[in-house]
């Protein structure tokens, strides 16, 4: 990291930051996970830092303020944050998931913004039960009002809030808690591999604070696993 360099003086990026809102790099050898730093007014109070919290300027990449850490005091000043670029979303779905299949549809919306799990974290057994308990209860409200089906083929799609690539399958335990929901609510009875084929994971347009949304189709009677093209 070449912007921090022996000697150099770095202010707080928070513009409401008082506390140590200048600080001088005492010791910083390039590699070391941190730097050693003091009040670069009086030298005192020297103390370890990581050097994660030292940026090279005090914006993002999209132009807009830091809010935390510190950067260059000799760095150009912000003078102002430009507008992020405006993301059109689509007003409704584009894409028919279910394409020449038969059966009744619905679509299971939850709101947007809302914690969601990814197979990838490492969360505290109790965090995790907080946010499976919050889908499991959004997708419950959702799906008032749908009727009770014997059998259904469900496609949860995550929409996420950019375009970089994704594996949506790491979200599975995101619509698993969904598919609950649905089964609290009274539209399945059940979830188990008699009355449900799916959730088949999907990637969807993008839309701001991501969502998940589940598309459910009944199963007519004697209606076997469908053969997806999507």
């Amino acid at each position: 990291m070449n912007h921090i360099r022996n000697g150099r003086i770095f202010a707080a990026c928070h513009p409401q930051d008082t506390a140590r809102i200048r600080i001088r790099i005492v010791r910083y050898e390039e590699g070391d996970m941190r730097a050693l730093v003091a009040d670069a007014a009086t030298g005192a109070r020297q103390r370890l830092i990581l050097v994660s919290s030292l940026h090279p300027t005090a914006v993002t990449g999209t132009g807009n303020r830091r809010k935390s850490g510190y950067a260059p005091e000799d760095a150009p000043p912000v003078t102002r944050s430009p507008t992020p670029p405006h993301v059109q979303e689509p007003a409704a779905e584009v894409t028919d998931w279910f394409d020449g299949m038969p059966g009744r549809r619905y679509r299971v919306a939850l709101p947007p913004r809302l914690l969601l799990l990814n197979s990838n974290q490492r969360l505290h057994h109790h965090r995790r039960a907080d946010i499976t308990r919050v889908l499991r209860r959004a997708a419950w409200a959702a799906s008032r009002g749908l009727p009770l089906l014997k059998r259904a083929h469900i496609i949860g799609v995550l929409h996420p809030e950019d375009r970089q690539r994704r594996d949506p399958a790491n979200w599975y335990p995101s619509f698993k808690a969904c598919v609950d929901g649905l089964v609290d609510q009274g539209v399945l009875e059940d979830d188990d591999h008699t009355r449900v084929v799916g959730p088949d994971m999907r990637i969807g347009h993008v839309v701001t604070g991501s969502r998940l949304v589940l598309h459910v189709r009944e199963l007519e009677q004697g209606e076997s696993a469908p053969e997806l093209g999507k």
